[in-house]
């Protein structure tokens, strides 16, 4: 049985009119799974052998500054895919789909205009295409949505069991859950690298805020404490919120009030805080949340903003 291509991919792409003029991110992913016949949730041995085999190139690790991936190639010749050698190995994984999407979007431009020079250097935009065509792939919406129900919309343990970084699984589940409207927020502390290194206070900020369809903006001092509104990406964590009352336990924590259910759970890596993650839902669909909320049982205890102010 003849193996598909890289090529034989990028020429069914080009021949479909409506996928030459906009590429949809999440039909683009769905179709890369089937064509290339990926498993329902792809490791990174899989990814390798399906790289070298299909034409992407190999796949290397190395010491990279600043980077967790790169490609390098010769129009219409092989690429060689590298990724960062600390990185854990779900996000080695991530990586080399995202290099995969980029190098898929340049062999479209050879085939398409041969002879044209090829871009270089890092774009923004396609960088961030590419993480969210990666997520797509390793998180596929048929396995990704029962997970994330039966999970309770708990974004530590879809992050475990898909193997994948906490930021990508936070997006993943407001692109996937339409029912019901949710908002996930991810705080994670500034410092990167071990622990170890980690010096004075934890510091969080906002490094995804995302709400789907239907959850609509509004104040809220469960989400955003005292500062009042909606919370920002790269903001700091907000000041008498349900996800600092979460910090100063160091167990997660439950609340409802002005018409919203709200989880805040921290994670610790190597017994230090390193994130915070806050799902809320509107208020009757408070049943969704209770599978990661373990023991605790309805009826939840009314949380007092007076008690949140005095503790911060």
């Amino acid at each position: 049985m003849m193996e598909n291509t890289l090529g034989g991919f990028c020429r069914i792409l080009l021949d479909d009119d409506a996928c030459s003029q906009a590429l949809d991110l999440e039909q683009l992913a769905a179709r890369f799974v089937d064509y290339f016949r990926l498993s329902a949730r792809p490791t990174l041995e899989e990814l390798t052998a399906l790289a070298e085999r299909a034409g992407f190139g190999t796949v290397q690790e190395g010491k990279m500054d600043g980077l967790k991936g790169a490609h390098i190639g010769q129009p219409g010749g092989e690429y060689h895919i590298y990724h960062r050698d600390d990185l854990w190995e779900g996000s080695k994984a991530h990586t080399v789909l995202h290099e995969m999407y980029e190098i898929t979007l340049e062999r479209m431009d050879e085939i398409h205009s041969p002879g044209m020079p090829v871009p270089s250097g890092p774009n923004p935009v396609i960088c961030q295409q590419a993480e969210r065509f990666a997520a797509a792939a390793l998180m596929q919406p048929d396995i990704f949505l029962p997970y994330a129900q039966a999970s309770g919309l708990d974004v530590a343990t879809l992050h475990d069991v898909f193997g994948c970084a906490y930021a990508s699984a936070a997006l993943r589940l407001a692109e996937v859950v339409r029912d019901p409207p949710l908002l996930v927020v991810l705080y994670e502390r500034e410092e990167r690298g071990d622990p170890a290194g980690w010096t004075g206070p934890a510091v969080l900020r906002a490094r995804v805020v995302k709400r789907t369809a239907g959850f609509a903006a509004r104040r809220s001092w469960l989400l955003n404490g005292r500062r009042g509104g909606m919370p920002r990406k790269d903001k700091a964590l907000p000041a008498g919120s349900l996800a600092e009352r979460a910090v100063f336990s160091g167990w997660p924590e439950y609340a409802e009030a002005e018409g919203l259910a709200v989880a805040a759970r921290p994670v610790f890596w190597k017994g230090r805080l390193a994130k915070v993650i806050v799902v809320a839902v509107p208020w009757e669909h408070y049943g969704v949340l209770e599978p990661q909320l373990g023991r605790q049982r309805r009826p939840y205890p009314r949380f007092s903003q007076r008690a949140v102010a005095a503790a911060s």
